[in-house]
């Protein structure tokens, strides 16, 4: 039997996609419907933009804020995971290479662990672009 696998990857607000591919909107500022779920707060937004908090705070806020929507909302999280292939999205440029200061890191990181704590396949693709 084939067992499901979710692949899960990251990409800038502007990433199109394609059919296979689920992709979310996971910012405050735009994001909907099962992205929202994934959002940082306006507060923590503006307050690392300031450069008020750390991003040591930073990720244990969001951390913190995603272990309250998972108890809040599993349902959300085993849907995403539910995806064959699922990109999360937001207005950060690439940083992944360099600092992975952006929230986005931080989501697959969480969803590779409720992805283990369920038992569903978990691949990690990377940073995603569009076609040029």
């Amino acid at each position: 039997m084939n067992k499901h696998i979710c692949r899960v990857g990251t990409g800038r607000i502007d990433y199109r996609g394609h059919a296979q591919q689920t992709v979310l909107n996971t910012t405050i500022k735009s994001g909907s419907g099962l992205g929202k779920v994934f959002a940082p707060t306006w507060d923590m937004v503006i307050a690392s933009k300031r450069g008020e908090i750390d991003w040591q705070t930073y990720t244990e806020r969001y951390q913190a804020l995603m272990r309250d929507r998972y108890r809040q909302n599993q349902a959300a999280f085993l849907e995403a995971l539910s995806c064959d292939e699922l990109i999360v999205c937001c207005y950060c440029k690439d940083t992944h290479a360099t600092t992975q200061h952006c929230h986005r890191y931080l989501l697959v990181d969480i969803l590779e662990k409720v992805a283990q704590h369920h038992g569903i396949n978990f691949e990690r693709i990377g940073e995603v672009y569009n076609s040029r």
